[in-house]
């Protein structure tokens, strides 16, 4: 299983040049890997057969091909990617609800987990949407009570 780790844009060599020269490519754009796989030619080293993730430097999966596509011949095509910044690992499964919200991290370990600080993020902002929702309720009737035009219900809304 490959995991071929962070891919930068680079200048093209002379060789690359010379090589897409004759394609109508318009601008030419590489990329190579820590440890100097371009990513064009690294791209032969992935199976067709394997689940393919792409993440960034904190392990969280930006993107992934999990279900073959019918364009490609029915493959997992590894080229659907683009990993600026960005690396490349192939595995054979991934955990059920597996997605690219931003909610799973591919390991060092090579294992895809829940990452727990997305749950405490979702947590966190489901709060102040009800912290939210509750002060829109509460600041009218306090204002109310404070300038003496609240009814006695908005009062009992209030203290309840």
């Amino acid at each position: 299983m490959q995991n071929i780790k962070n891919f930068r844009k680079v200048e093209p060599t002379v060789e690359q040049m010379m090589r897409y020269a004759s394609q109508d490519n318009g601008e030419l754009l590489f990329l190579r890997s820590q440890d100097g796989h371009d990513w064009y030619e690294c791209q032969a080293l992935f199976a067709d057969d394997t689940i393919k993730i792409m993440y960034d430097a904190q392990g969280i999966i930006r993107s992934m091909v999990a279900e073959p596509v019918p364009q490609r011949g029915n493959v997992l095509p590894v080229s659907m990617f683009w990993p600026v910044d960005c690396s490349v690992a192939e595995v054979s499964a991934i955990p059920d609800g597996c997605d690219i919200s931003g909610a799973w991290r591919y390991t060092d370990a090579g294992e895809i987990i829940r990452h727990h600080d997305f749950d405490l993020k979702l947590a966190e902002k489901a709060l102040l949407s009800r912290q939210n929702q509750a002060d829109s309720v509460i600041s009218p009737l306090e204002r109310a009570v404070k300038y003496g035009m609240a009814t006695d219900e908005e009062k009992t809304t209030l203290e309840a």
